[in-house]
């Protein structure tokens, strides 16, 4: 019965073994604890260069309290308040957002020039250096406005410095306007910096990129839920940096609010200094011409009747000039109103004198809303539904206050006719006067109201000026940003990850390589996958002797086999055991050592030993003995030799011979199922007291199993961290098939190891030989010899 040739490994494929051994596991650590201790060290070497080279990142961090105001008029908002669906911190969490916005950033990166750079040469990396630590300060005056990222190495002496870029070098005097890429510059030296000759590395960045990185940096959150205190941090490499930032974005944030709340003070007031300039012209012609009048015609005062009239004059003059002023009002209003019709984004003026509480309610709400949209289009955009909401609002809102205007307009003209009635019964009384007198009344009229309207547009000038002082913040600075420490790298927690990582390394090591092994590693995989017993275990053998036991050796290995020799005697209770086939699956496997030390134990007792050589495809036994071996099995069965002719004495052992293959045959296997096989097998029981067959790898050719009929034992052998864990299954099975009718295993080749299950304390045996079976003709697995890097690397290093 035959196998083929190339046993698959999924066809015997291994018992699961889901319990995990921790003793095991455990020896097998403190096997490698070298490579432990050697990965740890590495690993914090590792960590002390990290630390050594990273820059330390530090927090910064302000304080800012958000009072809060009132919602201006917003509806919507009141609205999801009282529902519930709103907190009371939405106002702080809109002026959050505000605060991380593109905008305010981009002023901060404009206002300090973060995207110029310093850079300072060190022998590995460069650092960045910034503030009072720069050995320069730079000042943009003019910047390229078609500029990319830019840079250049710069050497500083006491008195200038030079510009390396492109292969070029230009020395120029500190505080000299330069041209260079990026636009016009100014480097000013810095005194208090000691000069690095190494040099240093300026780069110019992109704006926008630079926005958007700090605009990144910068966390903006709440200290507490319910509260209205915000804290500003920044995560920096240079606290002075992130110190300056956070508070100028502070300061822009302030700005911001109150350039809102100003905003309509502003307009007020530049409507109201266009009015006031027009009237102090006109008052100074109308004094001018008074003072005409009177050089030319010799006339200092006017009479007690003229000056009565006057007086009435002045008082229907001045009613008539508010009339006319409120009208004047309404329809700058109107005309403002009607101009800015498409754009819902400009404040109205406020403060002219406006009485009429519903219009000044209008535009106080107005103004409201639009510092309120303005504000919501730095966090949102025009489809935000509440954005889209203030526009619908403020439209209403101005369409209601044109019609309200135009009432008050109405109103306004009914008053300056009644007034007008009375003005006519002034202007006939003046009329009596004399002609020069009258003219004189007439201009002193003109220009007392002119006076009046002066003084009253100076008035609300004042009034607005101080409301625009008295615009305050809702804000309070609780903490300006301080330094709050170094947030990475932690050196303790640095170490500590690196001894983790050490020990991490060669137990994920330890873990693949148990996952992904094959190998037979310790007596337990054994035991567990085969009912077969166990014959016996031998050591790893470094010496290269092929044969280790003789009459005087007391070596472990020899007493190994000398054990192994004994249970074979057990293993024949019933019947003695003469012959023996040892085979293996696979070459590599050392069953050629051991059929000759099993036949040397053999022999030592006086036992008359012969060894077959019917490895008729790679024979090698005969070379190891150092025999003849042209003449052997091959020849006895193809042509008519005797059977004495082929058997040879073993040199130094009195009671071992062999009889060797002879030359390599075509067909193996026909040559087996010969007679003459069984010829020769049954001349050798006659005259020898013990056979040793060394046969072919069962698991490649099936010649193992043509000879097992001769065999009164067939001992497997398997090699320690060699052989695959699917050899044990196969094993099995012909045990089970009764494929075997009398079949043992021998462990060979235990490797000195922390293994639970295989270790021998301080001894290592094996043996020196090869038996590699090559491509084509012949085996096809061979082991590969270990270089000097595989042995130095030891048990990571080793094929298990």
């Amino acid at each position: 019965m035959s196998y083929p040739v190339n046993a698959s490994e999924n066809e015997f494929s291994t018992p699961a073994n889901t319990q995990f051994d921790i003793k095991k596991f455990i020896y097998k650590i403190i096997g490698v604890l070298p490579w432990f201790i050697v990965s740890i060290l590495l690993c914090i070497i590792a960590s002390k260069i990290y630390l050594r080279y990273t820059m330390p990142v530090s927090k910064i961090s302000a304080f800012l309290l958000i009072k809060s105001t009132d919602d201006g008029g917003n509806s919507d908002y009141k609205t999801l308040k009282e529902m519930g669906v709103l907190t009371q911190n939405s106002d702080v969490e809109n002026e959050m957002d505000i605060i991380r916005s593109y905008s305010l950033m981009r002023r901060v990166v404009d206002s300090l020039h973060l995207n110029v750079n310093i850079y300072k040469e060190g022998r590995v990396t460069a650092s960045p250096i910034y503030g009072d630590k720069s050995p320069v300060y730079i000042k943009v005056v003019e910047e390229d406005p078609d500029a990319k990222p830019s840079g250049f190495k710069i050497n500083i002496s006491e008195k200038n410095f030079t510009i390396n870029n492109g292969g070029s070098a230009n020395t120029f005097e500190f505080d000299q306007v330069i041209k260079t890429e990026f636009g016009k510059l100014v480097i000013t030296r810095n005194p208090n910096v000691k000069i690095d000759p190494n040099g240093y590395r300026i780069f110019f960045t992109d704006k926008e990129q630079e926005t958007k990185k700090y605009k990144g940096a910068v966390d903006v959150r709440l200290t507490h839920d319910m509260g209205g205190i915000i804290e500003i941090s920044m995560l920096d490499e240079i606290p002075e940096r992130a110190i300056m930032i956070v508070n100028k974005l502070i300061d822009v944030y302030n700005g911001a609010g109150l350039d809102d709340k100003n905003i309509a003070s502003i307009r007020t007031i530049s409507f109201l200094n266009g009015r006031i300039d027009t009237v102090a012209r006109e008052l100074n012609r109308v004094e001018l011409n008074a003072q005409q009048f009177k050089t030319t015609n010799k006339i200092n005062s006017i009479s007690q009747e003229a000056n009565s009239y006057l007086g009435q004059a002045v008082i229907v003059d001045n009613k008539k000039a508010e009339q006319v002023a409120q009208i004047k009002v309404l329809e700058s209003l109107e005309n403002y109103l009607t101009a800015t019709k498409g754009s819902e984004t400009e404040a109205i003026p406020s403060g002219l004198g406006i009485s009429e509480p519903t219009l000044l309610s209008l535009i106080t709400t107005h103004n409201t809303l639009i510092q309120e949209k303005q504000r919501m289009a730095l966090r949102s955009t025009a489809a935000d539904p509440i954005v889209a909401n203030l526009t619908d609002q403020i439209k209403d809102i101005r369409e209601n206050m044109v019609r309200n205007l135009r009432v008050l307009k109405s109103g306004f003209n009914t008053n300056l006719n009644q007034v007008q009635s009375t003005y006519g019964d002034i202007e006939n009384k003046i009329a009596g006067l004399p002609g020069k007198e009258r003219e004189l009344v007439n201009i002193s009229r003109e220009m007392n109201l002119k006076e009046t309207l002066y003084l009253y547009l100076l008035q609300k000038r004042e009034e607005s000026q101080l409301s625009l002082a008295s615009n305050i913040n809702n804000t309070r600075i609780v903490d300006s940003a301080f330094n709050t420490g170094v947030v990475r790298p932690v050196g303790a927690q640095i170490q500590l990850f690196a001894i983790l990582i050490g020990l991490a390394i060669p137990t994920l090591i330890l873990v693949l390589r148990d996952f992904f092994n094959n190998k037979l590693n310790d007596r337990k995989e054994i035991e567990e996958g085969t009912t077969v017993p166990i014959l016996g275990e031998l050591a790893h053998e470094k010496n290269k002797k092929n044969i280790v036991i003789d009459n005087k050796s007391r070596t472990p290995i020899s007493e190994q086999f000398r054990l192994i020799r004994t249970n074979i005697q057990y293993m024949g209770a019933e019947k003695s055991v003469k012959t023996i086939l040892v085979s293996s699956f696979m070459s590599g496997e050392g069953k050629s050592f051991v059929s000759l030390n099993l036949a040397s134990s053999m022999g030592i007792t006086g036992a008359k030993t012969v060894i077959l050589e019917f490895d008729l495809r790679k024979p090698k036994l005969s070379k190891y003995l150092n025999v003849p071996g042209e003449y052997g099995i091959s020849n006895y069965i193809i042509k008519d030799i005797p059977v004495e002719n082929i058997i040879q004495k073993v040199p130094g052992h009195e009671h071992i011979h062999v009889i060797s293959s002879g030359p390599i045959p075509p067909n193996p296997a026909e040559l087996l199922l010969s007679s003459k096989t069984a010829s020769l097998m049954e001349y050798l029981r006659n005259n020898f007291d013990v056979i040793i067959i060394d046969t072919a790898p069962i698991g490649l050719v099936t010649d193992a199993l043509l000879l097992e009929k001769y065999a009164d034992l067939t001992m497997f052998i398997v090699r320690h961290k060699y052989s695959s864990k699917a050899v044990i299954p196969f094993v099995e099975k012909l045990n089970k098939e009764k494929k075997i009718k009398s079949l043992a295993l021998v462990v060979n080749g235990i490797k000195n190891d922390t293994s639970f299950g295989y270790g021998y304390g301080g001894y290592g045996y094996g043996y020196g030989y090869g038996y590699g079976y090559g491509y084509g003709y012949g085996y096809y697995i061979q082991e590969k010899k270990k270089g000097f890097l595989g042995n130095l690397l030891g048990g990571f290093g080793k094929k298990d």
